[in-house]
């Protein structure tokens, strides 16, 4: 009976010491998501050299000029056909 005893208390400090790696893992987990949330917003304002609230009225512009060209019946690969023409012909 004391061997099942002591097995018992070593696996109990076992699983408490794992819930504790648990939850100390699950937290430095949302701190590097966030994070990385936070790193990829920075890019895409570097990117797109705006920042904040012009952040998000570039992207509402550019989705709402894609919408209505969806609207006169363009697909996705004709959108990007007529910005890399676009592209090419700046260059």
């Amino acid at each position: 009976m004391a061997l099942y005893d002591a097995k018992i208390e070593k696996f109990s400090k076992k699983a408490e010491q794992l819930e504790r790696n648990i939850r100390r893992d699950t937290e430095k987990r949302r701190r590097l998501l966030s994070e990385i949330t936070r790193l990829r917003y920075l890019s895409l304002c570097e990117k797109l050299n705006c920042d904040g609230e012009e952040l998000e009225t570039v992207l509402a512009r550019e989705h709402e000029q894609i919408q209505n060209m969806k609207a006169c019946g363009l697909t996705d690969d004709e959108i990007d056909d007529l910005g890399k023409a676009a592209n090419t012909k700046n260059k």
